[in-house]
């Protein structure tokens, strides 16, 4: 018997609620979920030169080994988690899922103790920018990103209840990394939360 292969329809995990802008396009936060990114959770010993030589010869990045920072380029990120784990964020690819090449790269360059899990089905990544973008994410988080939250650094905290990467990658935006169980939730308190200062969904 031959076996027929199915396309299975890849889909946010916010796919299910209507987040377009009502009305007149205006007000002080812009939000737009960055849904189809590849998410790979790369570990391994920093102190290994041929470690962070191979990640470096598949992602064409450094590996960051100064905790909590990133290196990026146009297209991809890598974040530093902690001593031995790292977050790979590769650029929205729908439909060619370039996440799986990635991890096969890697697998084939590194040698010793490591390991790479493609994760990107387990989370999403919701971008906020805009004029009031800070003053929301200082009423939702309990990390201070004013006094502790430079451009390009990234830590691991709350927003609102929900536990999320956060990297803020210029001065007027930021990006959640959220598990798919919280996106629904995260979602809901944005457009609650930035309802005094007019919300953009892009």
């Amino acid at each position: 018997m031959s076996k027929t292969s199915v396309a299975v329809r890849r889909e946010s995990p916010i796919y299910h609620i209507d987040i377009k802008t009502k009305g007149e396009p205006k007000g002080g936060v812009s939000f737009e979920e960055l849904a189809y990114f590849g998410h790979l959770t790369l570990r391994g010993a920093s102190n290994d030169p041929a470690f962070v030589k191979g990640v470096k010869e598949v992602l064409g990045l450094t590996l960051p080994t100064t905790p909590l920072t990133s290196t990026s380029n146009d297209k991809d990120s890598i974040h530093w988690i902690s001593p031995n784990e790292w977050l790979i964020l590769l650029e929205e690819n729908e439909p060619t899922k370039r996440e799986a090449g990635i991890e096969a790269a890697l697998k084939a360059k590194l040698t010793g103790h490591f390991s790479v899990i493609d994760v990107s089905g387990g989370q999403t990544l919701f971008k906020l920018s805009g004029d009031n973008a800070l003053l929301l994410m200082q009423k939702s988080c309990g990390y201070d990103v004013v006094g502790e939250l430079p451009m390009g650094k990234t830590v691991t905290t709350h927003f609102a209840k929900a536990s999320v990467v956060l990297h803020k990658p210029s001065e007027d935006t930021f990006i959640l990394v959220v598990r798919r169980s919280f996106a629904d939730y995260v979602w809901r308190w944005i457009e609650d939360a930035s309802q005094e200062y007019g919300l953009i969904t892009l």
